[in-house]
C-alpha cells in the first residue's frame, strides 16, 4: 500500500479567527384503560430516604371532567414516613380501571396524562412500591362549539418565536386549552408552524393569517383573523463571506451574508440578499437573477461586491486574477463502493500562483468504463457517480478550453458486494416540537464493507403529528408535536428504522459547557448545550437551542450553532434556550493577543485514498493555548492532499503536503 507523508507548518496568526456560526430510550404510547405498559423507570427504584417507607400516594387532580377528544394530566406525589414526600408521576404505574372511557400512558415522557375517548367515568390508578391511590376522571357528552387562537396579531423579529394557544369552548360552557390537540397552519407561504404544538418559527418575513382546527370546529371565522408578521426589526447589521477573496478568471464563488441580531447572536440570511457589483464586467451573476449567490468571474481585476437585507447593507472587494489552472485533483481516491449506491467526487484545481479552488461545478465529468461491464458506473454533471455492476472505472474531470482542458482523473472499483442491512443513527433521539435534527444512514455489505447512504435513502415518518421529514431524500427531521415517531431510510429494498421522541421542553434540563470560557477578542470559542431529559439520559443539543449574547458589542454567538466570537475586551453572559428551559455561562473577552499556531498530529502518514482529522492549536500572549474552532485550512499540494474547513484531509496522491491554517483574516 502506498502512503504518503504530511508535514506539519506553525503558522502565524496574522488575521482574526472568524465567528461564524436526544438520547431518551423511552417508548411513547398511551396505554389503555384495561391496564398499562410498566415504564423502565417504575416500581423497582424507590425514593432513597433512608429508613423512611411510603406511606400514601396524592394524586392531583383528584376529580377532573374532561370532554372527549381532550386530555388530563394528573401528577402523582408520595408521602414517606418521615414526614416528606416525592414526585412519583415520572416513576409509578399509571392504568385506569373499568371502563374503555379513558386511556392513560405510563410511558416517558407523558406519564399520568389521561385522554378521554367517550362520555363516562374512568378511574385512573398511580401505583409504587405496592401503594396506589385512585383519581376520579369523568368524560361529558360535551362537543366542541367554537376555537380561539391568541395572540390575535402578533410581530416578531426574523427567526424569532411566537407560542401560539388554542382555546376551544364547548356546548356545556367550558373552555379548555387545546393547543396540543389542535390542528395548526398559515394561510398561504408563511413562516414555519409546528403542525400539532402552534409554534411558529419566523422563517420569511410578511404577514400571515394563523388557522387552526380542533375536532369538528376551527377559528377561520374568527374575528379579528389571528396574524403573525415576520419583520427584521431585530436585524442589527450584516456582513458579506468570504472578505475580500481572490479568485482566478473563469472560475466560480459563493457568496454568503451573516447578520447580528439585537439579542447578540448572528445567523444566515443569505436567502434575504440582493446583490450588486460596482463593475459588472469584472464578475457578476451566473444567471440574471440577484439574489442568487454564486458569482462567475468574467475577467482580470476588482469589483466591488455588495448585498443588501432589508435597509442593511454590506460589501466586500472580489480580485480576479490571471492565475492559469495547472492540475486537476480528484476526491476521493481509489474509492471502492458497491452498487447500487452512489459517490460524490470534488475536483480541487491548483493555480500557477499556488492557489487552489473547488471546480467541482464547473469542469465536465465522464467515467471510463471497462470492457468487460461498460455499464459499470455513470457521472452526473455533479460528479455524482452511480455504481451499477462490478468493474473498475477511471473518472475523469476536464476543464473548460478556457482554462486549459486540464485533465485529472482517479481510480473507482465498483465491487459485486450485495447489500446486506441498513442502519439508522442515531438510534433514539429526542427534540422539542420546532426543533430540527438531522440522521445518518449507514449500508452494510456482503463484504463487510460499510458506505454513508444518507443522501441516497428515501426518509418517511410514521407519524406527521409528531416528526415531519423535509423531503422522501432529506434526513432532516422536525418536531410537530408531542409524542413517538418511527424514521425509516430505505434503500436498496432494505430499510433502516430510528426513534425520534418529541418532548415538552419543560422535561428538559439544560446545561452550558465550559462552565466559565475565555478567549481573546477577535477570536472564537465553541459552546455546547446538553439536555438531561426525564429518564436522566442526556444528548447534545447545540445545534437545537437557540444562542443569544446579553452584550453583542462583546460578544456575538451562532444562533444555533453555540460558535462564540470575541469582538472586544469584556464579559457576555451566553443563554442557550428551549422554550421555557434556558441555561447561561459567564464568557470572557480578554485583550490577549494570538502568536501561533501549531497542528496535530505534527508528523502524519496515512494510505492513498484515506483520510486523516487534523486540530490546529492556537497559542496567544498571555500564555493560554485553545484549540481553533473555526480556521481556513489549506494544502501546499492538491495533488497529494486536500482539506476542508473542519480539518478533514484526504490523501489525493502519493508525496508530501505542506498543511496550513491561517486565521480568517
Amino acid at each position: 500500500m502506498q502512503k504518503f507523508t504530511l508535514d506539519r507548518a506553525g503558522a502565524d496568526l496574522s488575521g482574526a479567527e472568524a465567528g461564524v456560526f436526544l438520547l431518551l430510550s423511552v417508548v411513547l404510547f398511551m396505554a389503555g384503560c384495561g391496564g398499562g405498559t410498566t415504564s423502565s423507570s417504575s416500581s423497582s427504584t424507590p425514593p432513597s430516604s433512608g429508613p423512611a417507607t411510603l406511606q400514601s400516594i396524592t394524586i392531583n387532580p383528584s376529580n377532573a371532567s374532561v370532554a372527549p377528544g381532550t386530555t388530563q394530566a394528573f401528577t402523582a406525589t408520595g408521602n414517606y414516613s418521615d414526614g416528606s414526600t416525592k414526585d412519583l408521576t415520572l416513576s409509578a404505574q399509571w392504568v385506569c380501571l373499568g371502563t374503555t372511557a379513558a386511556t392513560v400512558s405510563s410511558t416517558s415522557p407523558t406519564q399520568g396524562v389521561a385522554t378521554a375517548v367517550s362520555p363516562g367515568t374512568a378511574v385512573v390508578t398511580a401505583s409504587f412500591s405496592g401503594v396506589s391511590n385512585n383519581a376520579m376522571l369523568n368524560i361529558t357528552s360535551a362537543t366542541v362549539s367554537s376555537l380561539a387562537v391568541a395572540p390575535a396579531a402578533q410581530t416578531i423579529g426574523y427567526l424569532n418565536q411566537q407560542q401560539l394557544a388554542a382555546t376551544a369552548t364547548f356546548s356545556d360552557g367550558t373552555t379548555q386549552d387545546v393547543t396540543n390537540l389542535a390542528d395548526w397552519s398559515f394561510q398561504g407561504s408563511g413562516p414555519f408552524i409546528t403542525s400539532n404544538s402552534g409554534l411558529a418559527i419566523g422563517s420569511s418575513l410578511g404577514t400571515s393569517t394563523v388557522q387552526a382546527s380542533f375536532g369538528s370546529e376551527s377559528n377561520f371565522s374568527q374575528t379579528p383573523p389571528p396574524a403573525l408578521t415576520v419583520d427584521l426589526s431585530n436585524l442589527v447589521s450584516i456582513v458579506v463571506l468570504p472578505a475580500n477573496p481572490s479568485i482566478a478568471n473563469l472560475t466560480k464563488l459563493d457568496f454568503s451574508v451573516l447578520g447580528t441580531f439585537t439579542d447578540g447572536s448572528t445567523r444566515d440570511v443569505t436567502s434575504l440578499a440582493q446583490w450588486t457589483f460596482s463593475d459588472p464586467t469584472i464578475a457578476t451573476f451566473g444567471t440574471s437573477s440577484t439574489t442568487t449567490n454564486e458569482v462567475t468571474a468574467k475577467e482580470v481585476g476588482g469589483t466591488t461586491v455588495s448585498a443588501s437585507v432589508g435597509t442593511m447593507n454590506a460589501s466586500t472587494s472580489l480580485t480576479v486574477t490571471g492565475a492559469t489552472l495547472q492540475s486537476i485533483a480528484l476526491t476521493p481516491s481509489n474509492a471502492t463502493i458497491a452498487p447500487p449506491t452512489e459517490l460524490n467526487f470534488v475536483a480541487i484545481g491548483t493555480f500557477s500562483d499556488t492557489t487552489t479552488q473547488d471546480l467541482t461545478s464547473s469542469i465536465t465529468w465522464s467515467v471510463l468504463n471497462p470492457l468487460s461491464n461498460p455499464s459499470a458506473a455513470s457521472i452526473d454533471s455533479k460528479g455524482v457517480v452511480t455504481a451499477a455492476g462490478q468493474g473498475t472505472v477511471t473518472v475523469s474531470a476536464v476543464s473548460s478550453a478556457k482554462l486549459g482542458s486540464i485533465l485529472g482523473s482517479t481510480q473507482l472499483n465498483v465491487s459485486g458486494a450485495k447489500l446486506s442491512s441498513i442502519s439508522v443513527t442515531p438510534a433514539t433521539v429526542v427534540i422539542a416540537p420546532g426543533g430540527t435534527l438531522s440522521f445518518s444512514a449507514t449500508a452494510t455489505f456482503s463484504d463487510g464493507s460499510t458506505q454513508d447512504i444518507t443522501n441516497m435513502a428515501k426518509w418517511t415518518s410514521s407519524t406527521k403529528t409528531v416528526a415531519t421529514v423535509a423531503s422522501a431524500s432529506s434526513a432532516a427531521t422536525t418536531g410537530q408535536g408531542i409524542g413517538q415517531s418511527t424514521i425509516t431510510a430505505a434503500f436498496g429494498g432494505l430499510s433502516g428504522t430510528a426513534t425520534m421522541v418529541v418532548a415538552s421542553p419543560k422535561q428538559i434540563t439544560l446545561a452550558v459547557t465550559p462552565a466559565t470560557p475565555q478567549i481573546a477578542a477577535q477570536t472564537s470559542t465553541q459552546l455546547t448545550a446538553t439536555g438531561t431529559f426525564v429518564d436522566g439520559s442526556t444528548q447534545d443539543l447545540t445545534s437545537v437551542v437557540n444562542w443569544s449574547s446579553s452584550a453583542p458589542a462583546t460578544a456575538t454567538v451562532g444562533y444555533q450553532t453555540g460558535l462564540v466570537f470575541g469582538l472586544a475586551a469584556g464579559q457576555s453572559t451566553i443563554t442557550a434556550s428551549l422554550g421555557s428551559s434556558t441555561a447561561t455561562t459567564q464568557l470572557t473577552v480578554t485583550n490577549a493577543t494570538a502568536s501561533s499556531i501549531t497542528i496535530s498530529p505534527a508528523i502524519p502518514s496515512f494510505a492513498l485514498g484515506t483520510s486523516q482529522h487534523f486540530t490546529a492549536t492556537g497559542h496567544f500572549s498571555d500564555r493560554s493555548t485553545r484549540t481553533l474552532s473555526n480556521v481556513n485550512w489549506s494544502s501546499s499540494t492538491a495533488g497529494v492532499a486536500v482539506v476542508d474547513s473542519s480539518g478533514a484531509a484526504s490523501a489525493t496522491g502519493t508525496g508530501a503536503s505542506r498543511l496550513v491554517p491561517p486565521l480568517v483574516e
